[in-house]
């Protein structure tokens, strides 16, 4: 399994060094990490083979080929591994006293709650569109949950405009959320193909 970094974050590396929030970027990265390591345990007890993990501002992404093919218990289990895992090291901070825990604590509510959000491409929405799929309504599910995402999105972020300069980064993260569900919308025929394709080659 390959571990990447989404080139996004260089910017932000940046911009943390600069603005003197290198520790506090520290701490967000090792609970990104610690919370797709979550993803790869659960894709890993649920029999998935896991391609690749690239780290995104919000959480991971894990590359898991013919994902398609997998049962949805085994869906929202990966979904939910991550979040999981997240609270194990909200309750651990919690409990464990030491120097910068308020700080660390409150990284960890934010990832937690952000992931939950009901919308994809969060562990939340992509939790909720494992149950609601079935066989026969998989890409009509997944068509319409992507474009109720992006109407969300596009709320959010007409709302935090409102705190500029304040939520300058919670808008960057929005907008690049946005966009991962505008791509994924318009690749969603070739998506389709793909996976019919590869199960018919695999129907004796």
């Amino acid at each position: 399994m390959k571990l990447r970094l989404h080139p996004v974050l260089a910017p932000l590396f940046l911009l943390l060094i600069v603005t003197g929030g290198f520790a506090y970027y520290a701490l967000i990265f090792i609970s990104l990490l610690v919370h797709e390591t979550g993803h790869i345990i659960a894709a890993r007890a649920s029999g998935m083979k896991i391609r690749s993990c690239t780290i995104m501002p919000y959480g991971g992404e894990l590359q898991i080929p013919d994902r398609h093919l997998y049962g949805k218990k085994q869906k929202v289990l990966v979904a939910l591994g991550g979040p999981v895992a997240t609270a194990i090291l909200l309750l651990l901070a919690w409990i464990i006293s030491f120097p910068g825990d308020d700080q660390f604590i409150r990284i960890q509510i934010a990832i937690l709650m952000l992931n939950l959000l009901p919308i994809l491409p969060l562990d939340g929405g992509q939790a909720i569109n494992a149950i609601l799929e079935t066989d026969a309504t998989k890409y009509k599910v997944r068509s319409a949950f992507l474009i109720y995402s992006i109407f969300i999105l596009i709320v959010i972020i007409l709302s935090l405009l409102i705190g500029l300069p304040k939520t300058t980064l919670a808008i960057a993260l929005a907008l690049f959320l946005l966009i991962q569900n505008i791509a994924a919308y318009k690749f969603r025929k070739y998506e389709k193909a793909y996976e019919q394709l590869k199960r018919k080659q695999l129907t004796p």
